[in-house]
């Protein structure tokens, strides 16, 4: 009883390596015999033979993936459309029609380069196609691109480029094109023109190191080890950083003597001997080395197992009752910790796992402690998601309030009495506009420049109510025009400084709206030299959701502010510099997020 107790206050280590080390120790006394009686030559040929039969069925994935492939990189020149779109020619047009045209041109070859092979191949983790005469580039990636990569800096891309079209096997390399370290094997490709022998472009298609791997299946042999190089030797070696570095010195060591194919060579790693086998590759001018343990491989081989029954008829009952134990004790505090997992994975939080002995003890009374984290935080992003809708439905559902449709419509009027048709319609138009961009239904954000339309719109309707009393300035940068902001963020405080930033004895006021980049953030200020706000005031304005009755969409800048944080993070709020009887400048500072990512 007392034995028993104590067994089971063992931690899971202890309980592994005692019963580990029972096994191995009789193992390796059976083996011992074994050895002697088997030739040893016979077991090194049976095992050549199926190491190298995993290895060649290893080397027909790669191949068959890099055929496959091939074939898909040579779809610009099947497709007639994007042959002729990098063709074009857009030095005659203007910057911001080059500019349109180019983007409207690589989204409709994007969808295509989806279709017709990013979704034909599970390996394919990206695929990228650089035209010759395009500032921008098409791009289908697991993971987002970067700006601002140039593929002409890369060492391989002349020699791909005077291809001719042939197809290129580029080896393990970081790919460039994204935002974070990846590494990647491409196949890339020149585009020549058919007719004129132009290049036009190039292809590359990407398969991550990670994915890559799954190409071959694990070898029969449980702790084997399977690596592939590229020519310039550099190895796709999924394993711990500590097992992999090992691993490459081995090699690195022993790489001279792989000279032949067929031939089983042996190296000493991780404290014992190994078995290496290494075949060539067709693509990527590399090898597979296919390292297996001695010992379990001479385990595997059915007459080793069936000499081994004759000595160890006896013991083996012995060994299975005590293996049966051992792992019983092991597995069943898992195996409980699982289904709790599971009923935890399917959505119920509420449970939690009773409590064992050892490490899993341990173990049982972390879980339960996660498993609560998990429910309390899963709570809180559900009430800021809850939150995050409210402010985002508060600044949809914005809209011109009644005062102001009677004041303008009242404005149209009084125009039609004095001026004629001419006033009036232009007005009617402006109204039209601005109307149709508030109830447009084209999501949460919209570029500067169609913002800025509707503020235009909005500028010359409160001109025509106020008698050109204001002054406005709009001063856009160029690129910015075409990055996105959240819907209706300038309105709310362009009406703020019409309708509150001045006395009613101002005869000209002034207002400017400034867009611009500055790095990796927009910009976007609006300016008054109206009464100015005491420093109270601002706060009072930045923390409180006041509602005023001439308010155009009821959203104000403290609304605006709670979007900004919600949609980009703490970090970014509104900023507000005044000086009384001097002028208030309104500061939004966002991160630069460009038109095409916008449905990335």
């Amino acid at each position: 009883m007392k034995v028993t107790t104590r067994f089971k206050n063992m931690s899971l280590k202890n309980k592994i390596l005692s019963g580990y080390l029972l096994i191995i120790c009789i193992v390796l006394l059976c083996m011992f015999f074994l050895m002697i009686v088997c030739w040893k030559q016979i077991i090194k040929k049976n095992v050549s033979k199926s190491i190298y039969s995993s290895n060649y069925q290893i080397k027909k994935s790669i191949d068959n993936y890099f055929d496959s492939v091939i074939k898909l990189s040579e779809f610009p020149y099947l497709d007639t459309e994007i042959l002729d779109i990098l063709r074009k020619d857009y030095q005659n047009m203007t910057s911001a029609s080059k500019v349109a045209s180019q983007i409207s041109d690589i989204e409709s070859i994007t969808p295509k380069l989806y279709k017709h092979i990013y979704y034909m191949h599970n390996q394919i983790d990206a695929i990228w196609l650089y035209p010759a005469h395009m500032d921008y580039y098409a791009f289908r990636s697991r993971i987002s691109g970067t700006t601002g990569y140039q593929i002409e800096s890369e060492s391989w891309f002349e020699n791909v480029r005077k291809g001719n079209g042939k197809p290129f096997i580029i080896g393990i390399h970081k790919e460039n094109a994204v935002n974070k370290d990846w590494e990647v094997i491409s196949i890339a490709r020149s585009i020549i023109d058919p007719d004129t022998g132009e290049y036009l472009g190039m292809i590359v298609i990407d398969c991550s190191v990670d994915n890559f791997a799954t190409l071959w299946d694990s070898s029969e042999y449980s702790e084997s080890i399977i690596v592939v190089s590229d020519k310039n030797n550099r190895l796709i070696l999924p394993y711990p950083e500590e097992q992999k570095a090992e691993i490459e010195k081995a090699l690195d060591t022993n790489r001279e003597t792989f000279t032949k194919e067929g031939h089983l060579y042996q190296i000493y790693l991780e404290e014992q001997t190994w078995y290496v086998a290494v075949t060539n590759l067709n693509y990527m001018d590399g090898k597979i080395y296919h390292l297996v343990p001695i010992g379990n491989a001479l385990r595997s081989v059915a007459f080793t197992f069936t000499l081994a029954v004759t000595f160890m008829f006896g013991l083996g009952v012995l060994l299975v009752f005590i293996s049966v134990k051992i792992s019983r004790t092991i597995t069943q505090p898992i195996e409980r910790l699982i289904f709790t997992m599971e009923s935890v994975e399917s959505g119920n939080l509420s449970l939690q796992t009773e409590e064992f002995h050892g490490e899993m003890e341990v173990l049982s009374r972390k879980f339960n402690h996660m498993v609560k984290r998990i429910d309390t935080m899963f709570r809180e992003v559900k009430e800021q998601e809850r939150e995050k809708h409210r402010m985002e439905m508060l600044a949809l559902q914005s809209q011109i309030n009644p005062h102001f449709l009677y004041n303008t419509l009242n404005s149209i009027r009084w125009l039609s009495e004095l001026q004629g048709a001419d006033k009036v319609t232009q007005m009617l138009d402006e109204l039209v506009n601005l109307l149709r961009f508030v109830a447009e239904d084209t999501g949460d954000f919209v570029t500067v420049e169609k913002e800025i339309t509707f503020i235009n719109s909005y500028i010359r309707i409160l001109n025509f109510r106020y008698f050109e009393r204001f002054s406005f300035i709009l001063d856009i940068q160029e690129e910015a025009k075409a990055y996105t902001i959240p819907r209706f963020i300038l309105q709310p405080l362009v009406e703020n400084s019409v309708l509150h930033g001045f006395d009613g004895s101002d005869i000209c006021a002034t207002i400017k709206i400034d867009i611009h980049l500055e790095q990796s953030e927009l910009l976007l200020c609006v300016t008054d030299d109206g009464k100015g706000l005491s420093q109270e005031k601002i706060e009072e304005i930045l923390s409180t959701a006041t509602k005023s009755k001439q308010s155009l969409n009821k959203i104000g800048i403290y609304n605006v502010n709670q979007r900004i944080k919600l949609l980009y993070g703490q970090e970014y709020a509104i900023k507000i510099d005044s000086m009384e009887g001097c002028y208030t400048k309104v500061t939004i500072r966002i991160p630069a997020k460009y038109g095409r990512f916008k449905d990335e």
